[in-house]
């Protein structure tokens, strides 16, 4: 390796410069930092120094001033600090005017809460100057009761939060609505959706995907005996049945499902690891042993292979069961079932983790037996529960 004669030159820095960025540094509402780029110098550099001061290791000489390169130092310190401190106003009042706006049509209560909400982070003074009002009435306002009005929002709060822990979040501001009025509690639907905005309470829901747009082709004869859509006046008239997929860890589940589209409730449902006709033939032996429905009923399904198969249009046949396919393309032909589908997986699947396959037929069967048909309101039926819809039809 050839050798250096000539090593790189390093800074030397002199003790009167040590003390002066030392003091600098010192200086009140002064960072280290700020010190460090002003002196071209790094800052663990200047850090190191002040430690050396306080040991005793660098003394300043009192009997010198700084000098005027120092007061430059300072003068351009505090520009610094005072344009940083113009800066952050002019941005809070920037964010400011977007917020104020939000209660620029308010009253004077909700200019309080305002304030009350971000005082401090905006300030009580800049905030009270923008919308209006006076601190001392802000300050006698923090001294008030609660109106009538706020204690009855706090226990309509109480009646919400027992309601939405009960179905373990499932349920939106609708259904809440609903579930006050079968309580007997007054409440409009509107006050009902800020309350739980308040709270922050949020019903789970899936996530929406869409499918890339592409062709598809169907070679098979059938048509949609339900192309007007018209909803049966009673049960065991139209029943639709889908499949739908369901993954634990890396095994594909395929949950198979029967429901009555007069009161919506599920009447069959199967899972198993497999696609196939024995699912789907399996979900109708358990909806027709349940059901016992007469002749002439009618099972709108989708254009799939298992529903298609030979051994069921037998099964279809020995019961004298009418079968309706939905129209080519046309997956809302069914939307009775995707949206039970849809419902399931925001409700049960999204945000759990199942170990296994059991796991997940576990809570299957308690999230439709003890909840979608017996407690859940749906909204197509009235806000009522499938099975207490079925007891009224009776």
């Amino acid at each position: 390796m050839p050798k250096y004669t000539k090593p790189r030159k390093t800074w030397q820095y002199s003790n009167e410069f040590k003390v002066k960025a030392v003091q600098l540094s010192l200086i009140d509402g002064v960072q280290v930092k700020e010190v460090a780029d002003t002196l071209d110098i790094h800052p663990f550099m200047l850090s190191r120094w002040r430690k050396e001061f306080r040991e005793g290791k660098i003394v300043a000489d009192k009997r010198k001033k700084l000098t005027e390169v120092s007061s430059k130092y300072e003068k351009e310190l505090s520009r610094i600090k005072r344009l940083e401190a113009e800066n952050k106003k002019l941005k809070q009042e920037l964010d400011l005017g977007k917020k104020v706006a939000t209660v620029s049509c308010g009253g004077t209560s909700a200019r309080y809460r305002f304030i009350k909400r971000f005082g401090i982070e905006l300030g009580i003074k800049n905030l009270a100057v923008w919308l209006g009002v006076s601190r001392s009435g802000y300050y006698d306002w923090l001294k008030r009761e609660p109106s009538n009005r706020a204690r009855e929002d706090s226990a309509l709060k109480l009646d919400i939060q027992k309601i939405y822990d009960k179905v373990d979040g499932r349920y939106g501001s609708p259904r809440v609505w609903k579930e006050l009025q079968k309580q007997g509690v007054v409440v409009s639907r509107k006050r009902v959706a800020r309350l739980m905005q308040e709270l922050g309470l949020i019903a789970r829901v899936t996530r929406v995907t869409y499918r890339a747009p592409g062709m598809r082709r169907f070679l098979a004869s059938g048509e949609n005996l339900r192309s007007d859509g018209a909803l049966p006046d009673q049960k065991d008239k139209v029943w639709v049945a889908d499949v739908t997929y369901l993954k634990v860890k890396s095994q594909w589940y395929y949950l198979s499902a029967v429901m009555d589209l007069h009161s919506r409730r599920v009447i069959g449902w199967s899972l198993d690891t497999k696609r196939t006709t024995d699912v789907t033939k399996r979900t109708l032996a358990t909806a027709i042993r349940k059901r016992n429905p007469g002749k002439g009923l009618m099972l709108h399904t989708d254009r799939g292979v298992e529903y298609r198969g030979s051994e069921y249009q037998k099964e279809l046949q020995r019961y004298g069961i009418l079968h309706s396919l939905s129209r080519p393309g046309k997956c809302t032909d069914n939307a009775h079932m995707e949206s039970f589908f849809h419902t399931l997986k925001g409700e049960l699947i999204r945000g759990s983790s199942f170990q296994s396959g059991a796991e997940l037929k576990y809570a299957l069967a308690r999230y439709i037996n003890n909840f979608y048909n017996s407690k859940r309101l749906h909204s197509g039926i009235g806000y009522y529960s499938p099975i207490e819809y079925e007891r009224m039809a009776a």
